[in-house]
């Protein structure tokens, strides 16, 4: 027992759990052990400890009949901790249907229940995105309309193209106009203090 919490303490599961298998023959603390390395860590932690304590069972194959009912019970109290399909795979073929049905109940159960809240996430995800929609439509306000008896508002002259900047007063320019007066703005707001320090 002392081998096994020293190889758990190094991380080293395998070697554990074949310690309390194997040669201890605790089935209920291998599942303890399991579930106490497991605490606190993320989904996929906790699946490939109880997978790999499903493997140690399984390693010795069918001819041991307490192991195989250790497995069984292992998938029948702890559906919720395996991936289904990769039980599947490993578990031998002449296991049947009603041996793992409570396994294959609460497989599916749980399938069933994180579908649906997936589901329930992402019609979250979109009503949030319309709400932000929404919000950025209001942002906007009423539509400007651009004719050709609009002028821009610093060098007079029509658009000849969709594309303004309008002001917070509601007169627009074009682009480069705007720019050109943000920048001579700039300079002539500039120029008194640099004259002043000369």
């Amino acid at each position: 027992m002392e081998s096994a919490i020293l190889y758990g303490k190094l991380e080293e599961h395998e070697k554990a759990l074949h310690i309390l298998v194997h040669e201890l023959k605790d089935f209920h603390a291998a599942e303890d052990y399991c579930v106490w390395n497991s605490e606190n860590r993320d989904v996929q932690y906790r699946q490939r400890l109880f997978h790999l304590l499903l493997s140690v069972y399984l390693t010795a194959g069918t001819s041991d009949c307490a192991l195989v009912m250790a497995a069984v019970d292992l998938l029948n109290n702890h559906p919720a901790e395996f991936d289904a399909g990769l039980v599947l795979q490993v578990v031998p073929d002449s296991w049947s249907v009603q041996l793992l049905s409570p396994f294959l109940a609460g497989a599916v159960r749980q399938s069933i229940h994180t579908r649906r809240m997936t589901q329930v996430a992402l019609g979250l995800a979109q009503a949030e995105n319309l709400i932000y929609k929404h919000e950025k439509v209001k942002q906007k306000g009423a539509p400007i309309l651009l004719s050709d008896k609009k002028v821009c508002q610093v060098c007079q002259n029509p658009f000849c193209e969709p594309v303004f900047v309008r002001f917070p007063n509601g007169s627009m320019a074009h682009t480069h106009c705007a720019a050109n007066r943000h920048l001579n703005s700039n300079v002539t707001h500039h120029s008194p203090s640099s004259s002043n320090q000369t």
